[in-house]
């Protein structure tokens, strides 16, 4: 009985971690590669990744910024809450507005996550090495 009484927690302690990201494997530039949404019938146009190159960086900090086409579209800073990135956008008259992302998937080389909002969007980006 304490044998599957063992099993059972290590079970659940394993499952337990699997629910949470590591910072550390967050810190980079991640260059999108592509997304979509996650209801199809949204008739919206795709930008271009290939002509703007988007990229979003995390910094060891707990800084952030997103770019494309060789501009900063959003800085601001991001804490972890299990796999929701909770980043706060500062905007240019200096107010803060709250964006959380739910990290879908996440290793070395991609970074998988979506947007929280009514037109949910899903990113996928590639760690770039340096």
């Amino acid at each position: 009985m304490k044998k599957y009484i063992f099993y059972y927690l290590l079970l659940a302690l394993l499952i337990a971690c699997k629910g949470n990201v590591n910072q550390q494997d967050l810190i980079g530039k991640w260059n999108y590669i592509s997304y979509e949404y996650q209801n199809k019938s949204l008739n919206k146009p795709y930008a271009n990744i290939a002509l703007q190159t988007p990229f979003i960086v995390f910094n060891i900090d707990g800084s952030a910024a997103i770019y494309s086409s060789g501009k900063v579209l959003s800085k601001g800073s991001y804490q972890l809450d299990g796999k929701i990135i909770k980043y706060t956008e500062v905007l240019p008259d200096g107010q803060k507005r709250k964006i959380p992302f739910l990290i879908k998937e996440l290793n070395d080389k991609q970074l998988i996550f979506q947007t929280m909002d009514a037109e949910v969007k899903i990113i996928t980006a590639a760690k770039e090495r340096n």
